[in-house]
């Protein structure tokens, strides 16, 4: 485990609840439409109250309960389309979920409790859900491996989850930063060099053509070559080359899909060996510069 994942193994829980508060939200309002107006199909709900971590027998009878107010086994059996021997068990989950309620005597009858408290019940137990797994797995990312990983370089694609390696690799940094490329790409992806510079990270932007970035100079320094580069394609490719305090080096890409479609694709490291090794090839070339 890099040690990165220790720093990066916390949810943002304020989003995480955001979220889940829209999918309540929709729920509940699902419900009621389906007790007044009946005009949403009960698919609907179904799916909703399944993406609240419902089993789907659950789902169906807390939904067919919620239409029918109140009914025996065989009516919900009718309604929810559950077999009749999955019935009890079922309702007997929903019961210990405190989202249904039943009567004494026979033949019982069953209700389901206003939507509003049983989504709030689901709520309670998806929050604690996310707590403990959340929990689980910071202290399964925080664990020492076993064994030294065989893997030296690691693939990326995608121009987001690059843009999310990058912003990883600023967190780390402790001291310095070289970003390197085509001028174009460094200055698209100018907020994650704001982000480094907020940090007091000292950065140091390389470029074949200067001039088209001295908007970054209020971010770092711009190196200047001390002889005009030339290169030895019409089009060379759009490359971008990040390093972290010569520790974790990025180069990234741009490709088109099978659809046309532009988008990046990237490989990090931070193999010392690997490393050591382009930080020996980079020495004569970031001396060429001023």
């Amino acid at each position: 485990m890099h040690p990165q994942a220790c720093c990066h193994c916390l949810t943002n829980k304020n989003v995480v609840k955001s979220k889940l508060t829209y999918k309540y939200f929709a729920v509940i309002s699902t419900l009621v439409d389906v007790t007044e107006k009946d005009t949403l199909t009960h698919q609907k709900v179904i799916d909703r109250l399944i993406s609240l971590g419902l089993t789907t027998y659950e789902a169906k009878v807390f939904s067919a309960l919620t239409r029918l107010g109140e009914a025996r086994v065989s009516e919900i059996h009718t309604v929810a389309e559950v077999p009749r021997s999955a019935i009890y068990e079922t309702l007997d989950r929903l019961e210990h979920r405190g989202i249904i309620e039943t009567s004494t005597g026979r033949p019982r009858r069953f209700r389901a409790v206003p939507p509003k408290i049983a989504i709030s019940k689901i709520e309670s137990e998806v929050m604690s859900a996310i707590k403990d797994a959340r929990e689980g797995l910071e202290e399964l990312a925080c664990t020492p491996p076993q064994g030294a990983s065989d893997v030296r370089i690691w693939a990326i694609k995608g121009k987001t989850r690059m843009k999310e390696r990058i912003e990883r690799m600023i967190d780390s940094t402790e001291s310095e930063l070289l970003v390197a490329g085509d001028p174009d790409l460094l200055v698209a992806f100018e907020g994650l060099w704001k982000m480094a510079k907020e940090k007091k990270t000292k950065i140091r932007f390389a470029t074949t053509d200067p001039d088209k970035i001295r908007a970054l100079k209020k971010h770092g320094e711009i190196l200047r070559p001390k002889s005009r580069m030339k290169t030895s394609e019409m089009n060379p490719p759009k490359v971008l080359f990040v390093r972290s305090d010569k520790k974790t080096i990025l180069v990234a890409s741009e490709y088109k899909d099978e659809k046309q479609i532009e988008d990046m694709t990237a490989f990090w490291t931070d193999d010392q060996s690997i490393v050591g090794f382009i930080n020996y090839l980079m020495e004569p070339i970031t001396t060429h510069y001023d």
